[in-house]
């Protein structure tokens, strides 16, 4: 019975869905970002934790806001998603964003921790963060460029984005002093050596590769090679390192076979050249018929025939199977001329053993 059917079990569809991914997807829906950039995005800075906290930061949530970056969304975006209260709370003075108020403060600082609203602000700076690229990159960003801004504010992003361009091996600690400070494992590998711009530019991108940017963005159809940054990915993820799962990734790989023995199973001899699998009929799968059963019977009688192998020397290997006799009709004996064969469905009656009383 398990040959044939399949245990029930949940769809996707009916399985429920996790509060903090439902509350992504309603944060993209709202803002028009990308549902999976804002997964990969939460999935690497907290792991889906809502009230994950930094230990080297005041980042916290799911996105890992800092404070100052939170209190200008919630001023920014707070009206437009009711949240007007909290915004009219929060004054600018300076250049840096304040609450008088401690009690307000706090409650202002805990929405980080609300998956629900947490979504909807990464979703806005998201989108902030797209355009100012844009304009300041004059194309659209890729995925991991979006990410940048989210480590790095979008001023930082494009000028790490244009060091990875024109001067890749500068030391990008150098260059961002205090996020490097916060995000060690992003600007030092494990043996404590500084990473360059360019393999940071790699490190940030490489969890958000072809992702989906942002729901209401269309690609440019004219656009071209120089829309791709000169930046290199991260050393993982360099030319050759995949070489042999190229056929997964790639439609331009090699079409040769992997090794010449397998390009043997796939070959069988036939009159003294070689046929491909690509036969129609009963010769794909019954390749020896004729004169070529009795021969290659002949060369060896037991379970295997001599075939050319590599450089014409002789190997033994085993026989492919022969044509069966047709089986359509009772009692047809095997030795029956080719010419009365006839094509038709096995008959399994033929096989099936008569019990009385059963």
């Amino acid at each position: 019975m398990f040959l044939f059917t399949t245990p029930q079990s949940q769809s996707r569809e009916t399985q429920p869905a996790s509060p903090v991914v439902s509350a992504i997807r309603q944060g993209a829906e709202r803002t028009g970002a990308g549902f999976d950039y804002l997964l990969k995005t939460a999935q690497r800075e907290s792991s889906l934790e809502p009230t994950a906290k930094a230990s080297t930061s005041s980042a916290t949530g799911l996105f890992q806001f800092i404070e100052q970056t939170w209190l200008s969304m919630v001023k920014q975006e707070g009206p437009k998603q009711g949240l007007s209260q909290y915004a009219d709370a929060i004054t600018e003075s300076g250049g840096r964003l304040s609450v008088s108020d401690p009690a307000a403060r706090e409650k202002i600082l805990q929405l980080r921790n609300d998956p629900q609203v947490a979504a909807v602000m990464a979703g806005a700076l998201t989108q902030k963060n797209r355009d100012q690229l844009a304009s300041s990159l004059g194309r659209q960003p890729q995925a991991g460029e979006l990410y940048m801004a989210h480590v790095l504010g979008a001023r930082g992003a494009s000028d790490l984005i244009r060091a990875a361009a024109s001067d890749p091996g500068r030391v990008a600690a150098r260059d961002f002093p205090d996020a490097a400070a916060a995000n060690r494992s992003i600007f030092y590998d494990k043996a404590g050596r500084a990473r360059s711009v360019q393999e940071v530019y790699g490190v940030l991108a490489a969890s958000h590769a072809s992702t989906q940017v942002a729901a209401n963005v269309t690609q440019n159809p004219q656009a071209g090679q120089d829309d791709i940054p000169v930046a290199e990915v991260a050393a993982g993820l360099r030319e050759g390192r995949a070489k042999g799962l190229v056929g997964l990734f790639s439609t331009n790989g090699s079409r040769d076979p992997v090794s010449k023995a397998v390009a043997n199973l796939w070959t069988t001899p036939s009159r003294g050249g070689t046929r491909m699998a690509s036969l129609e009929g009963g010769e794909r799968y019954f390749p020896r018929s004729g004169q070529s059963d009795a021969t290659m019977s002949d060369a060896n009688p037991g379970a295997g025939g001599v075939v050319a192998g590599a450089g014409g020397k002789t190997v033994n290997a085993p026989l492919p199977p022969s044509r069966p006799s047709d089986l359509s009709q009772p009692g047809v004996a095997a030795s029956q001329p080719a010419a009365k064969r006839r094509n038709g469905p096995l008959d399994l009656s033929s096989f099936m053993i008569q019990r009385s009383g059963a």
